[in-house]
C-alpha cells in the first residue's frame, strides 16, 4: 500500500486497498498457506474472515509452517534479529 497524503486518504486506503502480503513485508520466508490465512484474516468483509477463533485454530493447525522452534532456536533468532543487534553480538 502506498503512503497516504493525509488521514482521509489513509482511511480510504485502509477501507479499500488490499493489505500487503506478509512475504512482501519481511525478508524471512512465509509459507504460502500461512500467508493466505493471514490475508483471509485481514479481509475487508467480516463474512470473508474465519467465522470463529476455533475455525482460525483449525486453519492454523492444518498449515505446515516448517520446523518447530525450541527455546534454543528462538534465542539464536533473537540474538540476530532483536532491535539494535548486529550479527557479531554474543549472547550474555
Amino acid at each position: 500500500m502506498a503512503e497516504a497524503g493525509n488521514p482521509i486518504q489513509m482511511i480510504a486506503r485502509h477501507l479499500h486497498d488490499p493489505p500487503v502480503p506478509p512475504s512482501r513485508r519481511s525478508e524471512l520466508p512465509v509459507p504460502p498457506a500461512l500467508e493466505q490465512l493471514v490475508l483471509v484474516c485481514l479481509a475487508k468483509k467480516p463474512e470473508d474472515r474465519p467465522a470463529s477463533a476455533a475455525a482460525l485454530e483449525r486453519a492454523l493447525a492444518a498449515i505446515d509452517a516448517g520446523p518447530t522452534w525450541d527455546e534454543e532456536r528462538a534465542m539464536r533468532w533473537w540474538q540476530v534479529n532483536r532491535p539494535g543487534s548486529t550479527l557479531t553480538d554474543s549472547p550474555s
